[in-house]
């Protein structure tokens, strides 16, 4: 009996008749921007890690109310999630400009979040 469902389960995927169902991010982004909210870091890493993310994959393709996760920490002063996910991106993605052509750093000093922990950790994580 095992050998014939084996047989009929391969039969099945070499035809590709089952396609695996797409992934959805939604409901992960979701509650990524709740721990922000709550500045929760552990449950934040805890999110990442159980649904098998590297954040610097997915960092351009998240946001919260229309802000980046970082602009979206710094929002909310969110500063030890903020720090996390300054600490897990590269350097090279923090000197980049975002969707609307400006800076992450560039983006707080404007909004008068300079001082803020997170965008000091910016600044020294891409050196400017």
């Amino acid at each position: 009996m095992k050998k014939i469902s084996t047989v009929a389960v391969a039969a099945i995927l070499s035809t590709g008749l089952y396609t695996a169902p797409a992934y959805s991010y939604d409901n992960v982004a979701e509650a990524m921007c709740n721990y922000i909210v709550a500045d929760h870091k552990s449950r934040f890493r805890d999110q990442l890690r159980s649904n098998k993310i590297k954040l610097k994959k997915v960092y351009k393709q998240i946001s919260c109310n229309g802000h980046s996760l970082l602009r979206f920490a710094m929002a909310k002063d969110a500063d030890n999630v903020g720090k996390f996910i300054v600490k897990r991106l590269p350097a090279s993605l923090l000197q980049k400009a975002e969707a609307d052509g400006v800076t992450v750093f560039d983006w707080a000093k404007a909004n008068g979040k300079e001082a803020s922990a997170i965008a000091q950790a910016v600044k020294k994580r891409a050196k400017l």
